[in-house]
């Protein structure tokens, strides 16, 4: 199973400005996420952290109490995965203490909780977290569909995939920018599962066919594009 947690971090970028150690929820975070939020220099790039730490903690409560001692999962999941958009201001309130979280780094850098039955992911994206935590190795990204330049295609995309793209966007421009970010995001979510961010090998592949692994896409949040990736049941 797959959760997946969207967090809109708007009214926290809005209270960042102040002392961090002030803001809801600042005490319901293990001491090393609060030394990684405050690393972060730039209030909007602090906002996104906290953000996604305090998802961490909120995810972690959650799956703990999603199971009960037959190990059955919850009806909430449908297709192997649910898609939760969650308010800021419901993440303290649901979060009893901080839980001991210890984070640990994969050879390729990508981090996971040590002695929890679960693996996490994590992307930001302009104003929101997005989180994917699951009973097997994951990957998620989340992109805000901005302006960008079709050089990239030819720089990052498969033949297959650029000639898609291209065929796209010369009858219908919004479609071919849907596509581009669908792309990305397939990309980007797959190279996370790997461990290995975004390499040749992985640019390389065509992600509009069979990579041998499970996509799930999320297209209703106005702007952005999700995609979580894992190898299948």
């Amino acid at each position: 199973m797959i959760q997946v947690y969207l967090l809109a971090v708007g009214e926290l970028r809005c209270q960042i400005e102040k002392n961090t150690a002030s803001l809801p929820g600042w005490e319901k975070l293990a001491g090393w996420q609060q030394e990684k939020i405050s690393r972060c220099a730039a209030p909007g790039t602090r906002a996104l952290c906290m953000g996604g730490q305090l998802l961490l903690q909120y995810g972690a409560c959650e799956w703990a109490a999603s199971f009960d001692k037959s190990d059955a999962k919850p009806a909430a999941i449908e297709n192997g995965i649910s898609w939760r958009v969650i308010d800021f201001s419901e993440l303290p309130e649901h979060i009893a203490a901080p839980q001991p979280l210890t984070v640990a780094y994969e050879a390729g850098g990508k981090p996971h909780i040590l002695h929890v039955p679960w693996h996490y992911n994590l992307s930001h994206s302009g104003d929101y977290v997005a989180l994917a935590i699951s009973d097997a190795s994951v990957g998620i990204d989340i992109q805000q569909m901005r302006p960008y330049r079709d050089s990239l295609v030819k720089r990052f995309f498969s033949a297959q995939e650029a000639a898609a793209y291209q065929s796209l966007v010369s009858v219908d421009v919004q479609r071919g920018r849907t596509l581009f970010y669908t792309l990305w995001c397939r990309k980007e979510a797959y190279g996370k599962l790997l461990g290995t961010g975004l390499t040749e090998e992985v640019l390389g592949h065509n992600m509009l066919g069979d990579m041998g692994v499970c996509l799930y896409e999320y297209g209703e949040l106005p702007g952005y594009r999700i995609c979580v990736c894992d190898r299948g049941r």
